[in-house]
């Protein structure tokens, strides 16, 4: 999209009744408040970033009203995060793993469009940022050819940034979209993670840095890298260092679709390709100190619809991912190995067969095989 894109605001009149912003916890997941993150944000996001230093809040609420906003076409890196495996995500049921997340946004009169953002997970666990990001345009405010439209975003790392302590980090980027330039803080206190974007097209440096030095200050941040930070800390660096590293592999790419129809966890695993000759489509191994480690694939026909071929396999002890749902069945061989199959459908009439392989005694490699298959990702469509 060319030129800068500009937040907008739509209140469309309703008789529904207004969504809460936070789980209600049907899954059974439990969220408990960290006490340092309870007293800083006093358990309240929205009032927390709201002591931000801007002012003339885009208000996203309104009574007896739903409010669009453009905000995910002009920032498209506005809260997407990453763990180590796949994007955070939340659910009205409780099922995500974003416990609850707040944004504001402002068009203040001095630094423009800009938000603060804020999100709590359920479990702690190291989050990411991405070095690029897209979205599509609304209808709403682009009407019916907007869909066509992608706004990109693309990230760029500086020399501020922390290493993840099992608890906290912290980076500035620079961010690029829409004809916008964006100094962009991001931070995580194990639980909490928080993000700003200040305008920084106006070419004073100086003056962005000390502006996020106050909402440091304002919100209790207390990040000593961008306290004592300089201006030339701020110059941009060609390293992916701090970024998410994808780390599913593609297999059984199709030219009709010009996409892998099967991604498996395999790049953040000992696990590598197998040389030929081996069995299955494709193979993957390791050597451990009890014997070879293997996972190899094949892709069969079945006469099943989907439904049918699930509950054919209900009974087996399985792992759901998104749509995916992954059954499994292994038994000690002799020579002290495990050998397992796991299934999962496909579509048209296929299905995936996983055959793996592992020492019976070697707890690591039940983990990395067991990962892989919990994850395991094929296309529906």
């Amino acid at each position: 999209m060319k030129g800068t894109a500009r937040l907008l605001l739509v209140s469309v009149l309703t008789v529904t009744l207004a969504f809460s912003s936070c789980n209600t916890g049907n899954s059974g997941k439990k969220f408990a408040w960290d006490p340092g993150i309870a007293e800083l944000t006093g358990k309240n996001l929205g009032q927390w970033l709201r002591k931000s230093p801007f002012s003339n809040e885009l208000q996203q609420t309104d009574a007896d009203k739903i409010v669009f906003t453009n905000a995910e076409e002009v920032f498209p890196f506005m809260g997407r995060y990453n763990n180590a495996v796949e994007a955070l995500n939340y659910a009205y049921d409780g099922t995500g793993t974003i416990y609850r997340e707040e944004t504001v946004l402002y068009q203040d009169p001095e630094w423009g469009d800009l938000f603060v953002n804020a999100v709590l997970l359920f479990e702690d666990g190291e989050v990411f940022l991405k070095d690029h990001y897209s979205a599509t345009g609304s209808p709403v405010f682009g009407g019916v050819d907007a869909v066509m439209r992608t706004n990109s975003s693309s990230l760029r790392e500086t020399g501020i940034y922390g290493t993840y302590d099992g608890n906290r980090k912290n980076a500035v980027y620079w961010a690029l979209t829409g004809g916008t330039r964006y100094l962009l803080g991001f931070c995580q206190k194990g639980q909490l993670v928080f993000e700003v974007a200040i305008p920084a097209d106006k070419g004073d440096t100086l003056a962005v840095l000390d502006k996020l030095k106050e909402v440091n200050r304002a919100l209790g941040l207390d990040i000593t890298d961008w306290e004592t930070a300089i201006t030339a800390d701020l110059e941009t660096r060609d390293t992916r260092e701090t970024f998410w590293k994808d780390p599913f592999q593609g297999i059984y790419f199709t030219s009709e679709s010009m996409r892998d129809e099967v991604r498996l966890k395999l790049k953040d695993t000992p696990l590598k390709p197998s040389e030929r000759p081996f069995d299955g489509d494709y193979s993957f191994e390791y050597p451990s100190p009890g014997g070879k480690v293997v996972l190899y694939t094949l892709k069969k026909e079945t006469g099943k619809d989907e439904t049918s071929f699930k509950e054919e396999l209900q009974e087996l002890p399985s792992y759901t991912n998104g749509l995916n749902h992954i059954f499994y069945e292994e038994e000690e061989q002799v020579q002290d190995r495990v050998r397992g199959v796991a299934k999962t459908y496909c579509r048209n009439n296929t299905y995936l067969e996983i055959h793996y392989e592992y020492p019976a005694s070697d707890e690591e490699a039940r983990t990395v095989i067991h990962g892989v298959l919990k994850y395991v990702k094929v296309s529906k469509f």
